[in-house]
C-alpha cells in the first residue's frame, strides 16, 4: 500500500494512443508533480530541475532525455501500434494538420510530404513521401539526439528560433545507421516495465494501472484521434489495396521487427498479470481520480485553467 503513486516515465511514441494515456495517467499525480516533456515546456525548465517531478510524459522525445532525468529507478512504460495501421494514422493525421496548420511545419518538409497531403490513400504511391510516415516507433525509442538544448539556457531557446516541425537536434550517434537505431530500440525495450499494444489497449491500462495501483478508469476516452473515426474505419489495413499494404510493409521494416518484439513482451506481461494478485494499492490517486469522475465540473475547471495558461 501507498500514499502516491510510484514516479513513473512514460515514452509517447506518436499515434500509438499516447495522448489519451498521459492524459489518464496525469490524473495520478499532483499537478506540480508532473511534467509534459514537449520543446515548449521544456524551454521554461533548467536541466538543474528536471529530477524533481513523479510523472514524466515525454512526447516523442528518445533516450537521452531520459538519461537527463537522472533517475533509473523510475518505472517505465511505452505504447507501440501495428506498424502499418500506425503509419497510416500518421498520414491521415499530417493531412489533417497541414491543412489547418501549415505554419508549424517548415516550407522544404511541406514540399517533401506534398504528395501525400492531398491525395486518397489508394491513390498514393511515393515512397519518399510515405518514408516520412515510417518506422516513426523504431526512431524515438533507438534514436540518439541531444536534447540539452531545448532547456532554458540552452542555445535554441535563447535564439528565439520558432520551434517548427521538423525541429533539428544535434545528434549522438549516425543517423543514418538504421541498424544501430533499431539495436538501441530493441535494448531499451527490455528495460520497459510496461510495453503496452495499441490494440490492446484496455489490457494495457491494466497493466499500466496495476504498477501505480491505481483504479483503470469507468470511461477510456478519445484524445488526439482522427475525427472521422469510427469502429468500422479504424482498421486501416483492412481497407488499403494489396499494393499499398505490401508497400507500407516494406516501408516499415524496423519497426515490424521492433513491435513483434513488443507484442511478445505484452503477451508475456499479461500472462503474468493474470497469474497473481494486485501488487500495490495508492491511496491519493484512488481518492482524486474518483472524486474527478463523480464531479465532472472538476474536469471542465481542469480545461479552463489550461486555456488560461495559453
Amino acid at each position: 500500500m501507498a500514499i502516491e503513486a510510484p514516479p513513473a516515465y512514460f515514452v509517447h511514441v506518436p499515434k500509438t494512443g499516447g495522448r489519451t494515456l498521459g492524459e489518464l495517467l496525469d490524473r495520478a499525480y499532483l499537478p506540480w508533480q508532473r511534467v509534459r516533456l514537449n520543446p515548449p515546456n521544456m524551454a521554461r525548465l533548467s536541466l538543474a530541475s528536471l529530477s524533481r517531478f513523479r510523472f514524466y510524459h515525454a512526447m516523442h522525445q528518445g533516450r537521452p532525455l531520459f538519461e537527463l532525468v537522472g533517475r533509473p529507478e523510475l518505472l517505465q512504460f511505452t505504447m507501440l501500434r501495428n506498424p502499418v495501421e500506425r503509419a497510416v494514422s500518421q498520414i491521415l493525421y499530417h493531412q489533417r494538420m497541414v491543412r489547418t496548420a501549415p505554419h508549424t511545419f517548415q516550407p522544404d518538409y511541406l514540399a517533401r510530404v506534398r504528395p501525400i497531403l492531398e491525395t486518397d490513400l489508394s491513390d498514393l504511391v511515393d515512397e519518399d513521401a510515405f518514408a516520412l510516415a515510417c518506422d516513426r516507433q523504431v526512431e524515438p525509442l533507438g534514436l540518439r539526439l541531444d536534447y540539452r538544448p531545448l532547456f532554458k539556457g540552452g542555445p535554441d531557446v535563447a535564439s528565439g528560433r520558432t520551434l517548427v516541425h521538423p525541429y533539428p537536434l544535434p545528434p549522438l550517434m549516425d543517423a543514418t545507421d538504421r541498424r544501430a537505431i533499431l539495436a538501441n530500440a530493441l535494448l531499451w525495450l527490455e528495460e520497459f516495465h510496461v510495453v503496452g499494444i495499441t490494440e490492446q489497449y484496455e489490457r494495457s491500462l491494466h497493466l499500466i494501472c496495476d504498477h501505480l495501483g491505481i483504479a483503470m478508469p469507468g470511461v477510456i476516452p478519445l484524445i488526439n484521434a482522427n475525427p472521422a473515426r469510427t469502429s468500422e474505419s479504424s482498421n486501416y489495413a483492412r481497407r488499403l489495396p494489396a499494393r499499398l499494404y505490401d508497400q507500407l510493409t516494406a516501408l516499415t521494416a524496423d519497426d515490424q521487427v521492433l513491435y513483434r518484439e513488443g507484442l511478445a513482451r505484452f503477451e508475456a506481461q499479461w500472462v503474468r498479470f493474470e497469474a497473481r494478485p494486485q501488487r500495490l494499492y495508492s491511496f491519493g490517486p484512488r481518492l482524486r481520480m474518483a472524486v474527478a469522475e463523480t464531479f465532472p465540473i472538476l474536469r471542465l475547471a481542469k480545461k479552463l485553467r489550461r486555456r488560461l495558461r495559453k
